[in-house]
């Protein structure tokens, strides 16, 4: 036979709980008892728009339910005798246990005609409260799941447009750090050149003015020594006590550090302050968000791989013939709006290739076009531009208002013929150079390579290591004597 009182004392708390709410518009309610029950009731509570929870009471000055009451604006209070005397509500809800305050509540509330919710039908209230709160937590894990994950598929559509890995990490940091329910935070990703970290996110009281402003050396070698304990295999590490990161614009402690690895080069950073230990909520989202990550920077590394391939020569470094033509036409446009705008384009070819690859073999022929490659680059400003066009030929683009052409192009002419390979004395390599500039007002892509082509072959025509420049209106020859 079941025991039927649980039942009946859940129809009693029912019914008691529906008689005040007939009689009243919002319910006052006063909670003794503030450790796990009555902080499970108080997150219950609070959420009803049709309860005002008057105060909670219990003798321990640091009992659990406290920090969150003081939080939600609600009275805590130690003292029971003078809490009960300004009481003057609906219901009192005892989940103390304590059989000697039971008595007093009860002795209380008779006269005053207040509901008590005690003994069992407490137990009972509490049991509801913690199952409302555990499917609330439920719903709201899975809810900052989603949004995670949500996050992650947004970041994966989004990388056949070839994302900036700052623009990611920066995206995913904020994603993370709000659903670990990190206190503040800090992104960082590393150059590839020089290794340093720049800031790209920060949540918290303190953070960088400018992710952009280079940061101290005290905080690059705090860095670089949290990176050096760091194995290629963890996800995540736990620093205790914490790293220090210092510098003229912030100061700050991290615990938690997720690496951010592209390949096998740490790419980046991220750093949280958070509250130890770490949940298993917590755990799930770091292990996640660090294979998400990796393999995001991997696709990352890979795309950029690609189209390193796509725009350079494989063998001497320099762009290739598609990266030029695309270039040509960008520069053309571009004078054409600026009308003292000149445009250089220059052949430049490698006189008798042929016969030093018959005679010295393929891998001296290699080795003297990447030699031309780095002696046309070393020769050009910043913004000029050097392609292999095919074979042994190279191109130049030189966009200036006034480039001198005739110095750039003996310049080359002199670094090519100064090629020597120890294992063959008596070879010899010179170049020929045609060179064509177009102002503003001629600016035509189609006809330049023209020109330029046009003044190659006169170059070639008048003997080895020649310069030809056609200009607007002139044509100057210029040579090199190797």
């Amino acid at each position: 036979m079941t025991d039927s009182r649980p039942t009946q004392d859940l129809q009693l708390l029912v019914k008691s709980l529906a008689s005040v709410s007939m009689n009243s518009k919002r319910i006052d309610i006063l909670i003794f008892g503030a450790g796990l029950g009555g902080l499970a009731m108080l997150e219950v509570l609070s959420q009803s728009d049709d309860i005002s929870i008057h105060a909670i009471v219990d003798i321990i000055e640091d009992a659990p339910a406290f920090q969150l009451a003081r939080q939600l604006g609600i009275t805590t209070s130690t003292d029971r005798t003078r809490t009960l005397e300004r009481f003057n509500g609906d219901i009192i809800i005892d989940v103390t246990g304590n059989a000697e305050l039971y008595d007093i509540l009860y002795a209380f509330t008779q006269p005053h005609h207040i509901e008590l919710i005690s003994s069992k039908s407490a137990k009972l209230l509490f049991d509801m409260a913690n199952q409302e709160l555990r499917n609330e937590r439920t719903i709201e894990t899975q809810s900052t799941r989603l949004s995670l994950l949500n996050c992650m598929l947004e970041i994966t559509q989004q990388l056949e447009h070839h994302p900036a890995i700052c623009d990611v990490t920066s995206r995913s940091f904020d994603e993370i750090h709000n659903h670990i329910n990190a206190i503040k935070g800090l992104a960082i990703i590393f150059n590839k050149t020089d290794e340093k970290p720049r800031f790209v996110g920060a949540i918290g009281e303190t953070m960088p003015l400018g992710t952009d402003s280079p940061p101290e050396l005290s905080a690059c070698l705090t860095i670089q020594s949290a990176c050096n304990s760091l194995s290629r295999d963890q996800r995540y590490k736990v620093f205790e006590p914490p790293v220090s990161v210092e510098c003229s614009e912030f100061h700050a402690n991290y615990n938690v550090l997720l690496p951010l690895w592209q390949d096998t080069r740490l790419a980046g950073l991220l750093l949280f302050d958070i509250a130890l230990p770490l949940g298993k909520e917590q755990v799930i989202t770091l292990e996640m968000s660090s294979v998400h990550l990796n393999m995001t920077f991997k696709t990352l590394e890979h795309f950029e791989r690609l189209e390193e391939m796509a725009i350079f020569d494989s063998l001497t470094g320099v762009f290739n013939r598609r990266k030029f033509d695309m270039q040509l036409h960008q520069e053309i446009s571009r004078i054409k709006r600026n009308q003292n705008g000149i445009l250089s384009c220059g052949f430049i070819d490698l006189d008798n290739f042929k016969p030093i690859n018959d005679t010295y073999g393929h891998p001296t022929g290699d080795l003297v076009l990447q030699h031309i490659a780095r002696s046309i680059e070393g020769c050009l400003r910043d913004y000029d531009l050097c392609a292999r066009y095919g074979g042994d030929e190279f191109v130049i683009l030189a966009p200036a208002d006034s480039a001198n052409m005739e110095a750039v192009g003996l310049r080359i002419l002199k670094q090519i013929a100064q090629f020597r390979l120890e294992s063959e004395p008596e070879l010899r390599i010179s170049a020929s150079i045609g060179i064509a500039t177009q102002s503003s007002d001629q600016a035509d892509a189609e006809l330049l390579l023209k020109q330029a082509d046009k003044a190659l072959y006169q170059a070639k025509k008048s003997g080895k290591g020649c310069l030809i420049i056609h200009g607007n209106e002139t044509v100057s020859l210029f040579k090199v004597t190797i």
